[in-house]
């Protein structure tokens, strides 16, 4: 029996559908802090949290506070799904980087590091806070900019660190499906970094499939699989790392959007909040529903059983590379197969990047590396380093007119 699982960012509108994912998988938790900041909000989603809890018959309390040394106090896990600057922040990751002649994204490019520059300051808060109270608890990270999250908190804190995106995973399940095989019978040879994924390899009962699932991906149309990439380089990109070879395509697209998906989802926020005032209301609504917030039932809660069985199971997250990826530094963070179970996490040894991947890889870690120094020391020219080696971005220009907007806009410290 886990004593306490900790949320922080608990306020979420989606928190609910974490909550459903533990009772759905019988998650043994005797109780559930959700930490948050705005005390309306936190109310109004703990309150619904623990009907969901006494409706189906689980005996687990759902606790609401705003103070982050009580919620974590005793918690096994941490679960860090803040987002620092709401809502809002995220319209401006991918609402400014287009106008600008780069691609809006709040993981990667120009809005990733200015995501990093505005969310680890207060992560590195919290886990430095969180470590004089619970230097034992594992935390798990779900905060974007992922990579740079897990090596600024690998670097600078003695919490136990992993992180969590589902990218991986929803890859697993579809290639899964066009095998017509369990995905249990699926060993995936992945590596990544930061949502940035490559499919290597495919094998079932020990034999390569790559052949046949490049077959019937031929002149598939789902939107996830970039098929021009995969069939020149032979290799499945995750969606977000596609974008990297139609920069030209995505921008011109962003920029006529009428309405980014960070707009949508800010809009149905306040929606979705006057649902949960209803004191009669005990089934997760269909406008929560409709964000398929499905990395909970499929990925974080799987993980925490992981880490709970002596047996465990293999995941793909966000880690230490520890000499997992042999072109880059033991000390970065590294998206890789790892084995997860009681004891601990132990990296899938990947070996070295395709070739043409090398230089990608090494330069997206490297903007990685400075934006975390440039937090730690409060720097300017490291940001602007961080930003102007950015592979989404395209100039030195284009990195200091866009610092330089977000800094005075956002207010952001730097010297």
């Amino acid at each position: 029996m886990i004593d306490r699982i900790a949320v922080l960012g608990g306020s979420s509108v989606y928190t609910p559908e974490f909550i459903l994912a533990v009772i759905s998988r019988n998650l043994c938790v005797s109780e559930i802090a959700l930490v948050g900041r705005s005390a309306r909000k936190l109310k109004l989603v703990s309150q619904f949290c623990q009907r969901l809890m006494d409706r189906s018959g689980y005996p687990c309390k759902i606790i609401g506070t705003t103070d982050l040394e009580e919620g974590v106090a005793g918690a096994k896990y941490v679960l860090n799904n803040i987002r620092v600057g709401g809502m809002s922040a995220r319209v401006r990751d991918e609402g400014l980087p287009p106008r600008m002649g780069m691609i809006g994204d709040e993981a990667l490019g120009a809005g990733g590091v200015a995501n990093a520059l505005r969310t680890l300051p207060v992560v590195l808060e919290y886990a430095q806070r969180i470590a004089a109270v619970n230097p034992d608890a594992a935390f798990v990270n779900l905060t974007h900019p992922m990579g740079a999250c897990v090596e600024a908190l690998a670097k600078h804190s003695s919490l136990r660190v992993v992180g969590v995106c589902d990218s991986a995973r929803i890859y697993i399940r579809r290639i899964a499906a066009l095998l017509r095989v369990p995905e249990e019978d699926l060993k995936v040879d992945y590596l990544g970094l930061n949502q940035m994924g490559w499919i290597q390899d495919v094998r079932v009962k020990g034999r390569s499939q790559m052949s046949r699932v490049l077959d019937r991906l031929d002149g598939h149309t789902e939107d996830e699989f970039d098929l021009d990439v995969i069939m020149l380089f032979r290799m499945i990109p995750t969606r977000r790392l596609s974008l990297y070879f139609h920069k030209d395509v995505v921008i011109k697209q962003q920029r006529a959007m009428s309405r980014s998906r960070s707009e949508a989802l800010q809009e149905a926020e306040e929606q979705i909040l006057r649902l949960y005032e209803d004191e009669q209301l005990v089934e997760i609504p269909d406008l929560t529903r409709a964000r398929n917030a499905l990395w909970y039932e499929e990925t974080i809660v799987p993980l925490i059983d992981a880490m709970e069985s002596k047996e465990g199971r293999d995941i793909v997250l966000c880690v230490r590379n520890e000499g997992a990826i042999r072109d880059l530094g033991d000390d970065c963070s590294v998206e890789i197969p790892v084995r997860v179970n009681a004891s601990g996490i132990k990296q899938h040894k990947v070996g070295s990047c395709p070739r043409f991947l090398r230089g990608l890889f090494l330069a997206a870690k490297e903007s990685d590396r400075l934006a975390v120094e440039a937090v730690v020391h409060k720097s300017y020219e490291l940001a602007l380093q961080a930003l102007t080696i950015n592979p989404f971005v395209p100039s030195l220009d284009a990195a200091r007119q866009y610092l330089d907007r977000i800094r005075k806009e956002e207010r952001i410290e730097l010297h």
